[in-house]
């Protein structure tokens, strides 16, 4: 299947995405923290206030991308999802460069506990992530 017969509509969100996105995350296991207890509801919010693209084939949701907009400085990436029968398809890859030609004046990095990913596109490491604190976790267990 070739790229951009598959790739029919990348576009900004809107409320209307909002349940597919959900019902998406909701069946892997690893993106369980956005969709379980309060965390949902934040979660909505954060597709709403963040810079947030989707991707649909035919009509059908294939993947999204949010990212945190620091105005001036940089674009943060910090969610890339893409459904697992539409990966191996450049659907993460289109929505990247999507963020990355809207943003064209900033620096644009990724949030990546993904590596693997990034670095096999080519993309340069820039750094890393640290985390300092966590809910429910005491600071010497970090």
């Amino acid at each position: 299947m070739a790229f951009w017969t598959v790739i029919r509509m990348i576009s900004k969100y809107k409320a209307i995405h909002q349940q597919q996105i959900i019902d998406a995350i909701s069946q892997d296991p690893d993106w369980a923290c956005f969709t379980q207890g309060d965390a949902l509801e934040h979660y909505k919010a954060a597709l709403e206030s963040g810079v947030t693209y989707v991707a649909h084939s035919d009509g059908e949701f294939c993947g999204y991308l949010r990212a945190l907009l620091d105005p001036h400085f940089a674009l943060y990436i910090s969610e890339l999802y893409v459904v697992t029968k539409w990966r191996n398809n450049k659907i993460g890859q289109a929505l990247l460069q999507k963020a990355s030609d809207d943003h064209s004046e900033l620096s644009v990095y990724v949030l990546s506990d993904e590596d693997g990913y990034y670095l096999k596109k080519g993309y340069g490491k820039a750094g890393s992530v640290f985390l300092l604190s966590e809910p429910g976790v005491p600071d010497d267990v970090l």
